[in-house]
């Protein structure tokens, strides 16, 4: 009896040791709830929080209702760079709610000759780089390196840029730019999945070439291929001839504009060399407009007759038959007259015409019919030498 009496006062005894630690327990946790608690959720409207700070943790509860609250009400400061997760404004609406305190440290990155120090909390090289304002391009990496100023920054690592490599590429005949940081042009293609088999497709330049920066090289395919090209229709113009125009103005009423059209070929490719091309179709895209211009045809001519004009020319009055037929025979007696290759009167080059009369020959037949006896006498003698020749063989 005596043995079952101890034995139930020790169990005794341990519940009430068990009931003390579970309230002090409790109390523990209370001593982090706030002030004017209501009872809307959890134990008086609380939530439990976890803060994680670098390798430290804290666990309160308090009814805050965001995140910056939660950070006041337990005396935790943000410094200058640091990161929060959530976001400050974040509304705290779980039972078990977590943030993360990421604290900025002080860095170095390297670009080449540049060095820049930046504050961040970042923790991925590449975040950390952008943090610091340097831009990174596709293929560049980010390495991690000793830093030799270690007694002026307190820094022993560097984030150092490695840049990538730009090279041209006129791939199928479409100009393509390839960063990459690749040693040799075959591992270049490699890494692009680029097929190297000769019998697919010719590469310019050996596989085994070094990459450089800025180096351009081709690669073309191999055999027979169906390529569509984008090409352009001219436009057309048409001439209007203007009396009221002075004479070689021109003046544009409608301007024209390109069209464009798409062309499909069956080419014939070996080692980078065009064989043979056949065009397969052609589609117009954008039909062409022609151009509208109006050309001066006006004419500033002395008075008088032709025989006016040959008599201010210095010809002889015996020689203006001869003359006449010649140039009746060219011209017309049209001092603008030309057939696209000869002018004038009697149907020179216009440099001849130019070095004889100026710019303002077209207005001129008096200094034209000078130029042309120059030219009879020079070549033929005389104007009826000229003549007789023209009548022989119908130009002179």
């Amino acid at each position: 009896m005596r043995k079952m009496r101890a034995k139930t006062s020790l169990i005794a005894l341990f519940i009430l040791i068990f009931g003390i630690v579970f309230v002090a327990s409790i109390s523990q946790h209370s001593v982090f709830a706030a002030d004017n608690a209501s009872n809307d959720e959890g134990v008086g409207g609380a939530h439990f929080i976890s803060f994680f700070d670098k390798d430290e943790r804290m666990n309160v509860r308090s009814d805050a209702k965001t995140v910056r609250e939660a950070l006041a009400r337990t005396n935790i400061v943000l410094g200058e760079g640091d990161k929060i997760e959530p976001a400050l404004d974040e509304p705290i609406s779980s039972d078990d709610f977590n943030i993360n305190i990421y604290r900025a440290q002080d860095l170095i990155v390297l670009d080449g000759l540049h060095k820049k120090h930046v504050r961040t909390a970042s923790t991925n090289p590449e975040d950390i780089v952008t943090d610091a304002g340097v831009q990174l391009y596709d293929a560049d990496v980010v390495e991690l390196v000793p830093y030799e100023g270690l007694l002026e920054s307190g820094n022993m690592v560097a984030y150092r840029v490695k840049r990538a490599k730009s090279v041209n590429v006129n791939f199928y005949g479409k100009a393509i730019t390839i960063r990459t940081q690749q040693k040799t042009v075959g591992a270049m293609l490699k890494e692009q999945k680029i097929d190297t088999d000769t019998e697919k497709n010719w590469v310019s330049v050996d596989l085994k070439t070094k990459i450089k920066d800025g180096m351009s090289f081709t690669i073309q395919p191999q055999g027979i291929q169906t390529i569509t090209a984008e090409e352009t229709i001219a436009f057309s113009e048409k001439t209007i001839q203007d009396y009221d125009l002075e004479y070689g103005k021109r003046v544009v009423t409608k301007y024209g504009e390109n069209g464009q059209k798409t062309v499909t070929y069956e080419v014939n490719m070996k080692n980078g060399v065009e064989l043979s091309r056949r065009k397969l179709s052609e589609v117009v895209t954008k039909e062409p407009t022609t151009q509208e211009v109006k050309v001066g045809m006006k004419l500033n001519l002395p008075s008088g007759s032709h025989e006016d004009w040959m008599a201010a020319a210095g010809i002889s009055a015996g020689d203006y038959g001869y003359v006449n037929y010649i140039i009746s025979h060219e011209s017309g007696w049209r001092p603008n007259a030309t057939n696209g290759k000869y002018w004038g009167l009697y149907q020179t080059s216009k440099a001849r015409l130019t070095s004889d009369c100026g710019s303002n020959w077209v207005n001129d037949p008096v200094c034209q019919l000078r130029s042309a006896t120059k030219y009879a006498t020079g070549r033929y003698g005389s104007w009826s030498n000229a003549y007789n020749r023209w009548r022989a063989q119908g130009w002179w």
